[in-house]
């Protein structure tokens, strides 16, 4: 549970600095590119948020969860293959049609369409995982600052290694694969865990 939410966190910054490496020929790199970045990784894990809590409640499977960051995961390899297309379509259609602050405009859908909703897979990660390690009151406020912390260590190295290491070694397409493959990694174990534990049952 912790490592998940470890590497969830890690992979959510690590495709937030390659959002804007990606943006960053078509719009700039500019201070208004990077609060329409970081506005929209807010609002589709904010919309991530509510809908893990709720998910979770209704129907408390981690299978669920491992299948979202599975998704997320091949969705976040496939954006240095179709991403430059999708932001060249949506600035030829914008063009014709968008008069005035076409730079905000456009940057904001590409990163509508392009990450909101891996992000929004990922945004599910923490109230889910709360919902499936908390077993009491008497210890839920340590459990979830537990879980807190493990996302915030993964944030803060899934800022630095993308920015010091990955792009500049390989680039930013490769980083994205890095992480996606990172997230699969994740569910694969997962579900390999699970099937074993699930034959030596039948075994029994």
């Amino acid at each position: 549970m912790y490592l998940t939410e470890f590497f969830a966190g890690m992979s959510v910054m690590a495709v937030e600095l390659g959002a804007s490496r990606l943006l960053a020929p078509y719009f700039s790199s500019s201070q208004i590119v990077w609060t329409i970045i970081i506005g929209t990784i807010m609002i589709a894990m904010a919309l991530g948020n509510i809908y893990g809590g709720k998910s979770a409640d209704r129907s408390p499977d981690p299978d669920k969860l491992y299948r979202r960051i599975l998704i997320a995961a091949i969705w976040i390899a496939l954006i240095p293959v179709v991403g430059k297309y999708i932001i060249l379509g949506i600035s030829a259609l914008l063009i014709f049609t968008v008069s005035s602050n076409f730079l905000i405009i456009a940057a904001f859908v590409a990163c509508m369409v392009i990450f909101v909703f891996p992000l929004f897979l990922l945004g599910t990660v923490t109230p889910s995982l709360v919902k499936y390690s908390v077993d009491s009151l008497d210890d839920s406020g340590k459990t979830v600052g537990t879980l807190g912390a493990f996302n915030t260590i993964g944030s803060i190295i899934g800022t630095f290694v993308p920015t010091f290491v990955t792009i500049p070694a390989v680039g930013t397409s490769i980083t994205f694969l890095i992480f996606a493959g990172i997230l699969i990694a994740l569910a694969a174990v997962y579900f390999c865990l699970l099937y074993t534990s699930d034959a030596a049952d039948d075994l029994i």
